[in-house]
């Protein structure tokens, strides 16, 4: 697959995080992207950031910026995509630290009819505090990982010694982590989108996914190469509930398209 792919980021008033993440991006071997930051209502700070790393950095970013009316992660993905025009995207985290062959890893094994859900390795809550700090990347190279693990500065090691493969194509939802996500522009306008529906923390990534199942785009597991997942304080769960039954609705009616999504974002 040529040309460039679109990395969509969401962030929210983490600029020290969004910092590490946008160094690891510096270092892909695959240089074809174009990052998105997905921004759900961050303060001057984080767009300072972003303004610094497009003056002083090799990396193409467009920030994509609304109100702050509360976790609408969804809205603002939608409106990322009204933007992007790359025919492949990535959707990440701005507490997700990439491997330098991430990129290239979605390129290589991106397949029509199918996504691809990555895994992650979970850093310590301590060794995450240092990092942002310091300001400093972490050595990400594989042969550093046992001696992390043995530190107890991340839960698993076994993900990054996996040759970079992918799973027979599948259905199944569970084990879905919104933070390494890949798939093609034109199956997201197919099921319209994430659903603005769901609006606090929960289930919009998991609801992506059922309804591109019902559509018959496939899911394929990505191993070998996580990002890796900076620790930070859990969002509130006050939405889960609601959250919750509109998934369970989706998974029902094997509704394929967004009640709220790019169409209604249009409009």
């Amino acid at each position: 697959m040529g040309g460039h792919i679109a990395v969509v980021i969401s962030t929210y008033n983490n600029p020290d995080y969004l910092n590490l993440v946008l160094k690891a991006y510096t270092q892909q071997t695959d240089k074809k992207f174009i990052l998105y930051i997905a921004d759900d209502g961050s303060t001057d700070s984080t767009r300072a950031l972003i303004v610094q790393y497009q003056a002083n950095s090799e990396l193409k970013i467009h920030h994509v910026w609304h109100e702050d009316r509360g976790f609408r992660k969804a809205r603002i993905h939608n409106m990322a995509f009204r933007l992007l025009r790359e025919d492949y995207v990535i959707l990440t985290d701005g507490d997700c630290l990439p491997m330098p062959d991430m990129v290239a890893t979605h390129r290589r094994c991106a397949q029509r009819g199918s996504f691809l859900s990555g895994s992650r390795v979970l850093c310590s809550q301590a060794w995450s505090q240092a990092l942002l700090a310091d300001g400093v990347l972490p050595d990400m190279r594989r042969m550093q990982s046992i001696r992390l693990l043995l530190q107890k500065k991340v839960n698993r090691v076994l993900p990054l010694w996996m040759p970079a493969h992918t799973s027979a194509p599948n259905m199944r939802l569970s084990g879905i982590h919104g933070c390494h996500i890949s798939l093609f522009r034109d199956d997201v306008y197919r099921v319209n989108g994430f659903d603005e529906s769901f609006e606090g923390w929960g289930r919009e990534d998991s609801d992506l996914v059922a309804r591109l199942f019902h559509a018959g785009v496939q899911r394929r597991t990505l191993r070998g190469v996580p990002v890796w997942h900076l620790w930070h304080p859990e969002n509130s769960r006050a939405s889960l509930d609601q959250n919750d039954d509109i998934l369970q609705a989706c998974l029902k009616e094997k509704r394929q398209r967004a009640l709220q999504g790019l169409d209604e974002l249009a409009a």
